[in-house]
């Protein structure tokens, strides 16, 4: 009997639009583990948002519980990767963009004082009643959050092959491939001709940049990517898209390699694939819309810029 293949789109999730696509042997088969993944994605949503007052975190960040379960392996793979990402990845890093968001709204930019204060308060990591801590998990919830609901379709006996795609973050689990174009992200059409076309088998996808978010101040515009050693937006690089064995993975070290200088960038790469059990690859455009390649990109292309 031949497999069937479900899609399914929906909206808001994740503050994004979240695609589906699930190969099984039968409907209800393939039906059951879309409904499994997007039970799990609106249930970690409700564990990590920062919108939600009542959600986990937020109750963490009062110093209301203890983290448990699901919340407490997030906090822990942030606290990871904040001790191995060369100072680039801050899960307090909402305290810098909220010094930002205030000069923003002043029409200049922040002093050093203010970003000192910033600066400060990102590094804060123990809960406190009085003074909460500012980690989000911004950077790396999506992923995690993703990886999850992936590995709960995936569980589903009768499951052949599971893609999700958060907002153009793609984790794949299966016998299938998926093809996904990397952006030209000076393109001003979105049918434009991807820089190169990476196949994502068992693996996951993610691309960080900070062109299309940020903040005008005094006439000038300013990306969102915040580099958290200095408390500067980043203008080296436009866009950096990693290639990981899982999503979470992907999602945070696409941030580490947009704060990165480029160089940096591709040998902090080529250094955690040797320490993962799967290839860690990435693709980065700098400001002058150069394409830079880490050493395992090239085998993970399809069609490349040359």
């Amino acid at each position: 009997m031949a497999a069937v293949e479900q899609w399914s789109t929906i909206h808001g999730l994740l503050g994004t639009v979240i695609e589906i696509r699930v190969r099984s042997v039968d409907q209800a088969t393939a039906e059951a583990a879309i409904e499994a993944a997007v039970d799990e994605i609106e249930a970690l949503e409700r564990v990590f948002t920062v919108f939600d007052e009542d959600s986990d975190l937020n109750r963490w960040r009062r110093g209301e519980l203890e983290p448990d379960g699901v919340l407490a392996a997030g906090l822990e793979l942030a606290a990871r990767w904040q001790a191995r990402g060369r100072g680039a990845f801050e899960p307090g890093i909402g305290a810098l963009v909220a010094c930002w968001d205030r000069a923003a709204v002043a029409d200049r930019l922040p002093s050093p004082a203010e970003l000192g204060t910033a600066m400060a308060e990102m590094r804060r990591n123990a809960p406190d009643p009085h003074r909460p801590p500012p980690w989000n998990l911004n950077a790396i919830a999506k992923g995690f959050i993703v990886d999850l609901a992936v590995g709960q379709a995936v569980g589903l006996a009768g499951v052949l092959d599971v893609m999700v795609n958060a907002g153009g973050d793609i984790c794949h689990f299966g016998e299938d491939s998926v093809l996904v174009g990397v952006e030209d992200p000076a393109a001003p059409f979105d049918n434009a001709e991807p820089l190169v076309t990476v196949e994502v088998r068992n693996a996951a996808i993610a691309t960080s940049g900070g062109g299309r978010r940020g903040w005008e101040i005094g006439g000038q515009w300013y990306g969102h990517v915040l580099d958290p050693r200095t408390g500067q937006p980043v203008d080296h690089t436009v866009s950096a898209s990693v290639l990981a064995p899982d999503a979470a993975t992907a999602d945070v070290v696409a941030t580490i390699c947009t704060v990165l200088p480029p160089p940096e960038a591709k040998t902090y790469v080529d250094e955690l694939s040797d320490e993962c059990a799967g290839d860690v690859a990435c693709w980065i455009v700098d400001k002058d819309r150069t394409l830079h390649r880490s050493q395992r990109a090239r085998r993970a292309e399809v069609l490349s810029a040359g």
